[in-house]
């Protein structure tokens, strides 16, 4: 009897032996262990740590595991199980990026994400699915940039830089605006600048008159004044030759010569104001109602004809 009990505890040990050359998987081996106290609770626990050369604690730890959670209770601590549904079918790296984004700022647009995520991963996303994505996150620890406000930039110029990436990279004016504290009519400045003149506009602008520098000034007034009082009938071109001087126009020294006359009065051919004339009495004014002047060569016909209207004229008047 002793032997026959003794071969019955060694059997076990030689089946589970036997059984480990075609485990595949980790989880095979676990549930073989429990399997006897789960399906036929014929021993206990230590008796088979002690069958499969196992710790006694952690064949209660699989046990205990198993009734809780099934299957899932022995796999690994080490493996991460993700339920299954939408989210598993986006990307891990979106799910990085949204996270991110959710420390940086928390003021998104659902379709501005979708704008971001494809812009920086090149992957569509639609905003119902990102508000579902969005809202399953978790809270994160804020992530600054290098430098969160605009006004603590040490140059401008990385300033506008920053602006101009989060712009090309999907952000939305709004966003931009409240993120670097800066005004909205000042990002459309910039954003304009930049399309015009790319890199180049990053830097400050220079403050000085965009006007050209005006050539007429007084010197070249009097060069040009005493070369008319020299040469009275000479025309705007011929005191241009005269003057010699080729960063001005032609045009330029005929409005020069116009501003001359009106300033200076001794220079010939400028005509004076004289002082308005009252106005003569009319020679033939009427000194009467109806009255008319004949000329002198009038033939009979036309005497006849204004003599008759004459007299009808008159008895209208009476």
């Amino acid at each position: 009897m002793g032997l026959s009990r003794e071969s019955g505890r060694v059997q076990p040990q030689l089946d589970f032996d036997r059984l480990q050359e075609r485990f595949r998987d980790p989880i095979q081996r676990r549930y073989e262990i429990i399997r006897p106290l789960v399906l036929f609770q014929d021993r206990t626990a230590i008796q088979r740590a002690e069958e499969t050369q196992t710790h006694p604690e952690t064949v209660g730890r699989f046990k205990r595991r198993f009734e809780q959670q099934g299957m899932l209770g022995l796999f690994p601590d080490s493996l991460e199980i993700v339920p299954s549904g939408r989210r598993g079918r986006v990307p891990e790296a979106v799910v990085q990026e949204l996270e991110r984004l959710k420390g940086l700022y928390d003021g998104f647009q659902y379709r501005e994400l979708c704008r971001i995520i494809f812009c920086k991963l090149n992957y569509r996303v639609s905003d119902k699915t990102m508000k579902k994505l969005w809202h399953q996150l978790s809270p994160a620890a804020p992530q600054q940039l290098p430098l969160l406000d605009y006004h603590s930039y040490p140059e401008r110029a990385e300033a506008r830089q920053q602006v101009i990436e989060l712009y090309f990279q999907g952000w939305s004016k709004v966003s931009i605006s409240r993120f670097l504290r800066v005004s909205r009519p000042t990002i459309n400045d910039w954003i304009e600048r930049f399309e015009s003149d790319n890199l180049a506009s990053l830097e400050d602008e220079s403050r000085a008159p965009k006007a050209p520098v005006r050539k007429v000034w007084l010197p070249l007034m009097l060069a040009v004044y005493h070369l008319q009082k020299r040469h009275p009938d000479a025309g705007r071109f011929r005191i241009w030759s005269v003057l010699g001087k080729t960063e001005i126009s032609e045009r330029t020294v005929g409005r020069v010569m116009a501003l001359n006359k009106r300033v200076y009065q001794d220079i010939p051919h400028v005509q004076r104001q004289s002082a308005r004339k009252e106005p003569l009495p009319h020679p033939y004014k009427a000194q009467c109602h109806h009255e008319y002047w004949f000329r002198l060569n009038m033939d009979s016909s036309e005497l006849s004809h204004l003599s008759f209207s004459r007299s009808i004229s008159t008895s209208l008047g009476d």
